[in-house]
Formats: C-alpha cells, sequence, structure tokens
C-alpha cells in the first residue's frame, strides 16, 4: 500500500468515527424526538413564514427545493412531524394541486426548545475552541464539502455518460 492509499484509509476512518460522533452529539440537541432533518424542516417552515401566524405557509414543493431533497423525502419528513402534531398541511384555496405546510404552536414551541440546545451547545464550542480556530474549521470545511459535492457531480456526470 502506498503512501496516498495509507492516507486516504486515515481519512475514511476519521470520517467514519466524525460521523459516527456526531450521531451522538444529535442526542444531545435533538431531545425532542426529532431527526435532524425534521428540526431542518420546521426551522425551514418557520423561516418561510418569518412566524406569522397569518401567513399561509410554504408548498411541499418549495421546501423540498430549499432543503436540497425530493419530493418523496420531504413528504415522508412532513408525515411524521404531522403525526405528531407539529405541522398542519392545507389545500391551497387558489390553486387546489398545491399544498402548504405551516408549524402548529407545538411545533413551534419543540423548534425554540430545540434550537436553545443548539445554541447552548454551539456557544460551549466556541467558547472551548476559541473564534479563531472555528473560523479556520468553517473555512475548511466549506472547502471540503464544496470539494465533495463537486467530485460527487463530476462522477454522476461519468456514470451518466457510460450508461448512455
Amino acid at each position: 500500500m502506498d503512501e496516498k492509499e495509507k492516507y486516504i484509509k486515515k481519512v475514511k476512518t476519521h470520517l467514519v468515527v466524525m460521523m459516527g460522533k456526531g450521531r451522538k452529539i444529535d442526542k444531545i440537541f435533538l431531545s425532542q424526538g426529532l431527526t435532524r432533518l425534521e428540526l431542518y424542516a420546521i426551522q425551514q417552515i418557520y423561516e418561510a413564514t418569518k412566524g406569522d401566524k397569518e401567513h399561509k405557509g410554504i408548498y411541499v414543493s418549495v421546501l423540498a427545493k430549499n432543503m436540497d431533497i425530493v419530493l418523496s423525502s420531504a413528504s415522508r419528513t412532513l408525515n411524521s412531524l404531522e403525526k405528531r402534531g407539529l405541522i398542519l398541511r392545507k389545500i391551497d384555496p387558489e390553486n387546489r394541486r398545491n399544498i402548504y405546510v405551516m408549524l402548529t404552536e407545538k411545533g413551534d414551541l419543540v423548534r425554540k426548545q430545540c434550537l436553545e440546545k443548539v445554541n447552548l451547545l454551539v456557544s460551549r464550542v466556541v467558547d472551548g475552541m476559541g473564534m479563531d480556530e472555528m473560523e479556520q474549521l468553517m473555512v475548511l470545511w466549506s472547502r471540503f464539502v464544496d470539494q465533495m459535492e463537486k467530485e460527487v457531480n463530476d462522477m454522476t456526470e461519468e456514470s451518466n455518460k457510460t450508461t448512455d
């Protein structure tokens, strides 16, 4: 095994370990029984309405696009949230083919509770690491994610060319 292969193995191992630790972190700030995706959906719904109870909500298709997920994943996520009384779905009276979603009072309360824990956790991490190291981490993590997305897109294009 050459040096690059050894290093790739080291990176893969480290990423798997970090992903596992990420699941432990989820337990801390998602104590309301939400997944990361569900919390993200709740926050996106809130931001679409800016907390305005008179606003009719956000279309499911727009929510899926904003979250960068397929419509079926958005629907599964919303089904789970609806069963727990965190969101309401309504048919748009102006276009009955469109469905929009909005937070219930319970959904907004759960959102606030989760975000309080997220804010506390992030504040403690910043205190522990310092703002300079956090800034470096954010810059490097952004570069890492951008490079991963580029490579996934390139690999997808290459795969599509070979199957055409």
